[in-house]
């Protein structure tokens, strides 16, 4: 039986990162990323922020910020609801993968209900040029059993 990883967490990124690692393979066939990403959980009483630096094949570093101003100089935020979130990655993990409407891609064309923002147009740019990558990457929730915050 799986050990349970509550979301949003630096352990349950770093969780992610071990399914980077394990599963390395399809990551390179796709080539090297190198970007930091922050994800932002917006709940009731307040946001979560988690930055994860992406080098080569593999994840760098993942760490709990207190603030956007903590995050690198080039980074991008993705940022949804905890329930958007949450529905995300409950949809990869009953099918392995996101069915067309809980792709990356689809929930942040809009800015509805995920937006992508950043410091710059160049740092927002990088979450599209590696979209594939990351979507990859946020697959691996497929193996991870994940708590939500109540």
């Amino acid at each position: 039986m799986s050990k349970t990883v509550p979301f949003p967490s630096q352990q349950w990124f770093e969780a992610l990162a071990c399914e980077m690692v394990e599963h390395g393979d399809e990551f390179r066939t796709l080539g090297p990323v190198d970007c930091t990403m922050v994800v932002k959980v917006d709940e009731a009483a307040g946001s979560q922020l988690l930055e994860v630096a992406f080098e080569g094949y593999a994840v760098k570093s993942v760490r709990s910020l207190e603030s956007l101003d903590a995050a690198e100089s080039d980074h991008f935020v993705i940022e949804a609801t905890l329930e958007t979130w949450r529905e995300m990655l409950d949809n990869i993990r009953a099918n392995g993968a996101p069915d067309l409407e809980h792709t990356l891609n689809f929930l942040t064309f809009p800015d509805d209900p995920m937006v992508v923002s950043g410091p710059d147009q160049l740092q927002i740019d990088a979450f599209y040029r590696y979209a594939e990558s990351l979507q990859r990457f946020f697959n691996g929730a497929s193996s991870i059993t994940t708590s939500y915050a109540a």
